[in-house]
């Protein structure tokens, strides 16, 4: 399906089909069509989940292993790539630190992949060992530090033309990811990089540039995904299949880039088709298109096979009760009981670690509750889908009251526990402790959740800014958050 944008793309589909006709695309032996078939964010789904407004029994990779098979049996002269956030995301991934999903590229022949910044979450070990056991090339042009295997660009070879595949990942990294966490790597600007890549991939003669990045389309670019931006101020690619905002975009022009993005956890597989005439080499015509996975298409048996084993393990240990609630622990507000007893929770984890602190900051991240009944791991998922850790810093009462006024301005439901913060017209004023007030001038040890530290993507840029002051003494911690929930859980 070729989405027509505006008018401007009208026009221009049209005088491709028209000059198509007349080149007789479709049943003429003087053009030649390259597939590139596409997957992003897949986050670690392999079986069939639901969207994020409640639609269940779609996605996954082994629907989308289906569609790419009769798509490489509709055109044998394809390339398959993934766009990144491949593996971070599910138990069953977790459970072989993205192994399977690396090994899943491997069998099914792709022939590159990018890094997202979800395939940090796990720390430099986790991601190197993935790097080093990656049978399919890892395309990433705007890194710095990253291991030699990661290239910026490769040229893969399809129908007798030459494809120039250029990877990109968003700059976003730093607010999300601690330096510890990225092991030294960090990103560069996309636009020179893209450049450099572009320039060497024309010196080598490609017959066409097709840029992988991980970062897409918004309304508007932002800091994370300069995307119009990048295809603008470096031109020169035929196309751009994108990711991380999870978005479905079948089609659209951008200059003279056709752009295209499939959306996430294998809800869409997507389609690029570049049509070159054989005897002048150049590029004719270029189409994108996304497939629904719905369950009309089914599961791939081979991809099931090889995935048995760790989607067993994981629904077995998803299934591991771990208390019964005789009423609901109630949250999405500030102060709330989640919120507390999170906080509590973190608190008790930190003091096993040798590492006690005064107070926990910390959100529910939009958890209404924990209902009453029995309490699995499947709960604690739900709860906390993402393998933050923690940092430790000492901070003034004055300073937390900066980072509680800027909290309040994302309407978050973060909260200082065991003080009591006093507020006068939604301005936070006074911090107690057993209702007396704080010395607004004398540290107190605070743990913050990793993410949050690093500004939790530019929303709490004040907080990254205390926390990193050497008077802070900023401290980051080993602790798995939801490993910490789990344990309190089971105390309960």
């Amino acid at each position: 399906m070729h989405v027509i944008t505006s008018r401007r793309s009208f026009l221009a589909s049209t005088s491709t089909w028209a000059a198509g006709c007349a080149l007789g695309l479709g049943k003429s032996a003087d053009h030649r069509t390259v597939s590139i078939l596409h997957t992003t964010d897949l986050h670690g789904h392999i079986l069939p989940t639901k969207t994020y407004s409640g639609r269940a029994d779609v996605g996954g990779f082994a629907r989308c292993a289906t569609q790419i098979r009769a798509w490489r049996k509709e055109n044998p002269n394809s390339l398959l790539v993934d766009i990144g956030d491949l593996y971070q995301g599910t138990a069953a991934s977790y459970h072989n630190e993205g192994k399977l999903f690396v090994d899943l590229l491997g069998n099914f022949e792709y022939d590159a992949w990018v890094l997202g910044n979800h395939d940090f979450d796990w720390g430099p070990g986790v991601l190197e060992n993935n790097i080093r056991n990656s049978k399919t090339s890892i395309l990433t042009a705007n890194l710095t530090g990253a291991p030699e295997k990661v290239i910026p660009w490769k040229m893969a070879q399809a129908g007798g033309f030459k494809i120039a595949l250029i990877g990109l990942i968003t700059p976003g990294l730093p607010y999300w990811l601690m330096p510890e966490t990225l092991g030294g790597i960090l990103p560069e600007e996309t636009v020179p990089a893209l450049k450099k890549s572009i320039a060497q991939a024309k010196s080598a003669k490609a017959d066409a540039i097709v840029v992988l990045g991980h970062f897409g389309h918004k309304k508007e670019d932002d800091f994370a995904n300069p995307l119009r931006e990048t295809i603008m101020k470096a031109p020169g690619a035929d196309a751009f299949i994108a990711g991380h905002t999870h978005v479905r975009v079948p089609s659209l022009e951008i200059g003279d880039t056709l752009f295209t993005q499939a959306s996430y956890f294998g809800i869409n597989c997507g389609k690029l088709d570049l049509t070159f005439d054989l005897n002048s080499r150049k590029l004719i015509s270029k189409t994108a298109e996304t497939a629904y996975m719905n369950d009309k298409i089914e599961l791939d048996p081979g991809v099931i096979n090889l995935s048995q084993p760790d989607l067993k393990t994981a629904t077995e240990q998803l299934a591991r009760k771990l208390t019964t609630l005789e009423k609901p622990i109630k949250g999405k507000r500030r102060d709330s009981a989640l919120a507390r007893f999170l906080c509590k929770t973190f608190s008790a984890a930190l003091k096993r670690n040798g590492t006690p602190v005064d107070a926990v900051f910390h959100g529910t991240f939009g958890t209404p509750e924990i209902p009453a009944g029995v309490v699995t791991v499947a709960n604690a998922w739900e709860i906390l889908p993402y393998e933050n850790t923690f940092i430790t810093a000492n901070v003034t009462p004055a300073q937390m009251l900066e980072i509680l006024a800027e909290d309040r301005k994302i309407s978050s439901d973060r909260t200082l526990w065991p003080f009591e913060v006093v507020w006068e017209k939604r301005v936070p004023v006074r911090i107690l402790k057993d209702g007396s007030e704080l010395d607004p001038a004398k540290q107190i040890t605070v743990a913050f959740n990793s993410y949050d530290s690093q500004s939790g993507g530019k929303t709490l840029m004040r907080m990254r800014e205390i926390v990193s002051l050497p008077s802070s003494n900023r401290k980051p911690v080993d602790i798995n958050s939801r490993d910490a929930l789990l344990e309190g859980l089971l105390n309960l």
